[in-house]
């Protein structure tokens, strides 16, 4: 019992720094890589915790390669927005001006009753109430009402120094007209951390560093 004992105290103890090491998300937020990292570990981690036949590396070796994978998933997410794009999905408008977007609506494979439980936790009961919704990469239903009296829905058009297309085509934009609103600003696309049209349709923005120079 002592030997089983000191061997979940030790899974235990990894899976906890290696949890913590994948940073603080709630877990309804993870992205989908990082939810089947973490099934994973917790699989790994049950075997040699409760069999003494089941050598202890042989859960501990697996979770620190999870890890390093959960490491590199990272830094290739990180890397493009493309990227980002196949790893953890794109955000999806499904309610445009009180109207379903019943392309997306079919894609997504929702019910109309999806749609009204997610809107009623943000005490909306009527789709036409609605002015924009977006499907977040996560499921979960961002929700702009028409009573919040935006002119234009704030996206991001410019996430760390590259282009934000789904974002850009939800604006009905196209990268050509960031260029524009650059060059009016007299500023490079690499140069920016994050630009958003906000919901009066101005740009605003921080470039990289920008907070360190002051």
């Amino acid at each position: 019992m002592l030997i089983v004992f000191c061997r979940a105290l030790i899974l235990y103890a990894v899976v906890f720094v290696v949890i913590r090491l994948m940073g603080k998300k709630e877990l309804s937020k993870v992205q989908p890589f990082e939810l089947a990292i973490i099934i994973l570990i917790s699989d790994l981690a049950s075997a040699p915790m409760s069999s003494r036949n089941v050598s202890i590396f042989d859960g501990i070796v697996p979770i620190i390669t999870l890890l390093v994978a959960y490491i590199i998933f990272t830094l290739l997410v990180h890397s493009s927005n493309k990227v980002e794009d196949i790893m953890c999905g794109k955000i999806v408008p499904i309610i445009r001006d009180g109207k379903i977007i019943e392309e997306n609506f079919d894609k997504n494979k929702y019910t109309i009753e999806d749609i009204m439980t997610q809107l009623r936790e943000h005490d909306v009961f009527k789709i036409q109430d609605v002015k924009f919704a977006i499907i977040e990469n996560n499921g979960n239903l961002s929700v702009l009402k028409n009573e919040d009296g935006f002119n234009t829905v704030p996206l991001n058009i410019i996430e760390d120094g590259g282009y934000a297309s789904e974002n850009i085509e939800m604006l009905k934009m196209n990268e050509s007209d960031v260029d524009k609103i650059l060059k009016k600003e007299k500023i490079k696309l690499e140069d920016v951390l994050i630009g958003t049209i906000d919901e009066n349709s101005n740009f605003i923005y921080q470039l990289k560093n920008e907070v360190n120079k002051k």
